[in-house]
This record gives structure tokens, C-alpha cells and sequence, in this order.
């Protein structure tokens, strides 16, 4: 525990008449941050402390105010519902003239029935986003529930998509476990049913199909943890759930860290404006698709919903750090391309069926001085996105951002479409990055990064176009499992460079012979591109086996990217300018080793607390 002064708070035993010390401690979060003074500490005993909390308290540089659990404990801010969780044998009844598996609350909660204010409004996508008035999760395994729009869906006895329209409010197709809120009435209704697709494998749903035996987490309607203005607060060792609208949400606020936070979306888990000095390690952030959603069930039949959003706001959003956490299970991931000032490095981006990462959405603010290294991205349908949002806006080009020393894992097939009958499997790519409409990519200057693609589409984004901006694609390892990998680049007035990467095909590589490059070097647009670039693109490119130190094309099997001895990797770059970041350009001596990796690096630690080797695998 810190020094200093120390307010208890303990949700079962506490009374917000005591005196808030370690023997009489109060009962609720919002008692304590009324009381606490800059330097000052709010330990919370383990438990669930079903509250909406609003933060707005305020220490200084030197003497933080912080929100933590006690040691060796866990506390839960809850926004939800408790009853679901602590009697659900009570909370829930069968509905009259439903379906078979379909129950509904005894209670009634005409709060869900309301929409979001403008503050705390649902960011999410969809068709039918608005109308998905709660969600839900297994309280054991923190596992979604699927947010339903429509009742036919929830009732639905097909899982297989056989709708003839995709967005029809007539067909139903069953998502999955989920929960569909009632406006007439005012109740939630439930519906556990197994699902049964061969696609889907061991990740059906084959649990308790009576809510009344079950816990679960029931999403409120409110924000369960707003910091609204606060200044200089560390929240340290929680877990944060229960809500449709923002898990976590910041406002206008200045030198805020979370470390070691759990945040279950929400429409975003967490969401960020008008802030300044925001740190996040060791967190992870859990988005709202279950094991057995989608894209086609969440996008077109429930809520499609963004993970982490820092807003375009004036004031700009700025210097952010976001490190050793973890991303996953959404439609989309982290819209972070507005920040200015940010590192994103050691983090895990996983499971996204749309978007991993947004680097353009607000363009009336762009922003600058990003800089996202050493992470793993891996099963995302597009892993870096380009998007516009609002109407009317000025588009502008940003300052560079760097790209370097990630690992693009793209072998897994993404949850794209949803099984249409027995035979269905997913064989969606996902790939390294795509345009949503948003007329403008910033300046990429993308290097030292190894990249496994399915197939070729999975590179787009990568030496294609470039929308009137920039971009530099040097020095990375890019091997793909079928078919060779292409050399596309942009026409010759397109501000682009690319060399010292190196190619290689599993399945066709090996029995390949000639020259891999000579038919483009031979081209009018190679000749033409020594007007961007004097040596031409692909002068010190490479082609051949990168002798990874073990490496399998099933995702399934552990691997280790980094380069054996004799690896044609190895000293084979081009050298860059100083002025580009490398966190690691110091252990690379000699000439620059192509790839993420040099050849004597040590295996690198991602995720809470490095839990999560870069290759994927946990230590």
C-alpha cells in the first residue's frame, strides 16, 4: 500500500456511517472519493460493488490520488444488475407464449427502455445497434452474451444464417446465448439454447440452458466508471462490467493511469475524450463477441461495437501510453489514429471480425507523433483501418505514423460469414489493412515488421494505394502460406517507397526457381519508380525461406519467428534514417537484419504483465 492517507470501503460489510478507516470502512466508492485528499488511497475489499461511480477527484503531480483493491483482493465495479447474479433462481421467470428455452426478468427496468444521453451515448455500428438496449455475460467465464436487436432472432430454432435478406426484420437466425430487451414491458428476455454449427467446433455453446442456474451479468444502462475532470489518479488492481453504454469513460481529464484494470465492453469497454497523460498497462480490454458470434451476426443482427474509442475533440486528445495490455473479442478493436502523442507497444490485438486498429476516423483532428511497436496482431479481418466519421468534416493528412517491430500473424481464419449449413468453414484471411470510405490514409512508414498471410489479399493495404498521402514499406518479412506473395506497387505519382523486405511463399516457394523479381525489374513501372526512389523499388529485396527458428502453417502449432543462423534475413536490409524510431536498433548491429526480429533478440513478452509470448503462445 502507499503512504498516506487510506479510506476503506467494503461493499458487504461496509456503512457509509462509519468512519471509513480499515475497521469501519464505508459501503460505497462515491462516500470514499468525496472524502479522499490529494495523496490519498481508496481500498476497496474484495467484492462486487454494484455502483456507478463518478470520479472526479483530483491530486497533484506529486501526490496521486488512488483507487484501488485491497492487496490480495478483488473488487468489481458492476453497473448491472445484481440479482441476476446473486439470485438468479428469483430473477428470472418462463415467458408465457414464448419459445422453448425463452424466459424472461420478474422485474422490470424502464431505464434500458431510454436512449443514451449525447455524453455516454452507444458507439457502435450495425444495422440495428440502437435497438439493442442491453447485454450480458456468463459472471464465471466473463463470456458474452449476444446483445439481440430483434425477438425473431432470440427465438429463432435455425443458428444456420438462411435469412434471404440480411437485415430483415421478419427472418430470424439464433446468434447464440443472449439477452433481447422488451419495450412494451419493460423486461429482458433470455435464451440459452446450444448452439449446433460443425463451423464452429469446440467453441459451441454447450452450457446450462436455464438462467435460473446460472449467474450473469445483466448490463445497466449507465456508465459504471466515469472520471469526469479528474486530475492526477492512479486506478490500480479492479475489474469493471455491466453495462450497453461505456465501461470506462474519461472526460476532460489530465494524468490518469490504469494498471492491471479488466474492463468487459460495453459500447466501447472503454472510451476517451478530451484527455491528456493517459497510461494503461497490464489491462485488458474484452469486447462483446462470444465464441460463436460473427461478423454477419453482430454487424447485420445485434451490436456491432467498438473496444477502445479516443474521441477527435477539441482538445485534442494527447500523450497517451498503452502498454502490456490486451485487445479482444469485438467487431472492431482500438480507434487510437487521433491521439496526439502516442506509444501503443507489447500489446496483444486479437479476435476482431472487422477492424484491429483505426488510424484515421475523426479527420478534423488528426493525429500525430504515433508511434505502435512490438505488438502481436493477429486474427482481425482488416488489422489497420482507415475510416472517416461525420458528415461534413475537413479531411487533412496527418503527420507519419511509424509502424515497426509488430508481428502480423494473419493465419487463423476470421469469423467473417456465419454458417449457412453442415459443410460451412471459416476460411475467411484476415489482412494487414483496409479503406472504409475514409478518403485519406495518413503517412505510413511501415518497417522492420514480419507479416504471415494467408493468401494475397491478405497483403492489401500494405503496397497498394495511397489515397494522395505517403508511404514507406522497408525491411519487413513477409511470407505467405498459398501461392507467391505479389509485387504491386502504387503508379508512379503516388509518394511511395519500398525495399530490403523479403519474400517467401510455403507452398510455392520451395519449388520456384528463376529470378523472383526479374519480370518487375524488367517493367516500365520499376524503371519509373527510381523517380521516388533511385535504386528502385525492390533493388535490395530478397526472396527465400526467412529460417525462422520454428515455424508450422498451422495456426494451431507454436512457432518462434525469430532467425536462425544463415537466415538470408540476416544483415540483408536496407539501412534507415536515424530519424526513424526503433525501439531495438541498438541490439541489431552491423547492417540492419530484415524483420521484426534480429537474429540474437530475446523472446519478447506481450500482454498483462508479458503473460503472452509475441509468437502466441502464453510463457
Amino acid at each position: 500500500m502507499a503512504k498516506g492517507e487510506i479510506w476503506f470501503v467494503d461493499a458487504s460489510k461496509g456503512d457509509d456511517g462509519g468512519a471509513g478507516d480499515k475497521k469501519a470502512p464505508w459501503r460505497s466508492i462515491g462516500k470514499a472519493l468525496e472524502n479522499v485528499q490529494p495523496g490519498g488511497t481508496v481500498c476497496l475489499r474484495g467484492g462486487v460493488y454494484y455502483e456507478r461511480v463518478t470520479c472526479k477527484a483530483r491530486g497533484t503531480p506529486g501526490k496521486p490520488v488512488i483507487v484501488r483493491s485491497f492487496p490480495g483482493e478483488l473488487a468489481i465495479i458492476d453497473g448491472g444488475y445484481r440479482e441476476f447474479v446473486e439470485e438468479p433462481s428469483n430473477a428470472w421467470q418462463e415467458v408465457a407464449g414464448g419459445v422453448a428455452g425463452e424466459f424472461q426478468s420478474v422485474n422490470v427496468y424502464p431505464e434500458l427502455a431510454a436512449v443514451p444521453g449525447e455524453k455516454h451515448y452507444v458507439f457502435a455500428g450495425g444495422v440495428f445497434a440502437k435497438e439493442v438496449r442491453v447485454l450480458g455475460n456468463f459472471a464465471d467465464s466473463m463470456v458474452p452474451l449476444h446483445g439481440y436487436a430483434l425477438r425473431s432472432d432470440l427465438q429463432a430454432q435455425s443458428g444456420y444464417w438462411l435469412v434471404k435478406n440480411k437485415v430483415s426484420k421478419e427472418e430470424g437466425v439464433y446468434c447464440g446465448p443472449g439477452v433481447w430487451f422488451n419495450l412494451e414491458t419493460k423486461r429482458v428476455h433470455i435464451r440459452l439454447a446450444h448452439t449446433k454449427l460443425p463451423a464452429m467446433g469446440e467453441h459451441n455453446y454447450v452450457g446450462v440452458t436455464d438462467p435460473r442456474k446460472v449467474p450473469l451479468v445483466i448490463g445497466g444502462a449507465d456508465v459504471p466508471l466515469f472520471l469526469d475532470g479528474a486530475r492526477h489518479v492512479r486506478i490500480q488492481d479492479l475489474a469493471v462490467r455491466g453495462t450497453r453504454s461505456h465501461t470506462v469513460s474519461l472526460s476532460g481529464c489530465e494524468d490518469i493511469e490504469f494498471d492491471n484494470v479488466e474492463m468487459y465492453g460495453g459500447c466501447p469497454a472503454m472510451y476517451v475524450r478530451t484527455t491528456s497523460g493517459l497510461r494503461m498497462t497490464n489491462c485488458a480490454l474484452r469486447g462483446v463477441s462470444a465464441p460463436w458470434s460473427s461478423r454477419s451476426t453482430i454487424k447485420y443482427r445485434g451490436n456491432a461495437s467498438y473496444l477502445f474509442v479516443a474521441t477527435g475533440e477539441t482538445p485534442q486528445n494527447q500523450n497517451f501510453e498503452i502498454a502490456y495490455s490486451e485487445f479482444t473479442d469485438c467487431h472492431d478493436g482500438a480507434a487510437i489514429g487521433s491521439v496526439k502523442g502516442l506509444r501503443f507497444h507489447h500489446n496483444l490485438v486479437d479476435n476482431f471480425n472487422d477492424d484491429g486498429l483505426y488510424l484515421t476516423l475523426w479527420r478534423d483532428r488528426p493525429g500525430e507523433d504515433i508511434h505502435i511497436y512490438q505488438n502481436r496482431i493477429s486474427r482481425c479481418l482488416s488489422s489497420l483501418a482507415f475510416a472517416q466519421f461525420g458528415k461534413g468534416i475537413k479531411n487533412e493528412i496527418g503527420p507519419p505514423i511509424y509502424i515497426y517491430r509488430n508481428i502480423f500473424d494473419l493465419r487463423e481464419p476470421v469469423h467473417y460469414g456465419h454458417p449457412r449449413d453442415e459443410k460451412f468453414r471459416y476460411t475467411h484471411p484476415g489482412r494487414v489493412g483496409a479503406d472504409h470510405g475514409g478518403p485519406i490514409w495518413d503517412p505510413l512508414y511501415f518497417y522492420h515488421n514480419t507479416i504471415i498471410a494467408q493468401q494475397a489479399r491478405a497483403l492489401s493495404g500494405l503496397n497498394d494505394h495511397t489515397s494522395g498521402s505517403s508511404r514507406r514499406v522497408f525491411n519487413n518479412i513477409i511470407v505467405q502460406l498459398e501461392g507467391l506473395p505479389p509485387l504491386r506497387f502504387p503508379r508512379s505519382d503516388q509518394d511511395f517507397q519500398s525495399d530490403g523486405n523479403l519474400y517467401w511463399s510455403t507452398s510455392d516457394g520451395p519449388g520456384f526457381t528463376g529470378d523472383f523479381f526479374a519480370r518487375y525489374r524488367a517493367s516500365k513501372p520499376f524503371v519509373q519508380s527510381k523517380e521516388r526512389y533511385p535504386p528502385g523499388f525492390t533493388a535490395n529485396d530478397k526472396f527465400g525461406d526467412p529460417l525462422f527458428l520454428s515455424f508450422e502453417g498451422d495456426w494451431r502449432k507454436p512457432h518462434d519467428t525469430r532467425l536462425k543462423k544463415g537466415s538470408p534475413a540476416i544483415d540483408a536490409g536496407v539501412e534507415l534514417s536515424e530519424d526513424w524510431p526503433d525501439s531495438v536498433r541498438s541490439e541489431d548491429r552491423g547492417k540492419p537484419d530484415i524483420g521484426a526480429f534480429p537474429s540474437k533478440a530475446q523472446p519478447l513478452g506481450i500482454g498483462v504483465n508479458g503473460r503472452i509470448r509475441v509468437f502466441g503462445n502464453t510463457r
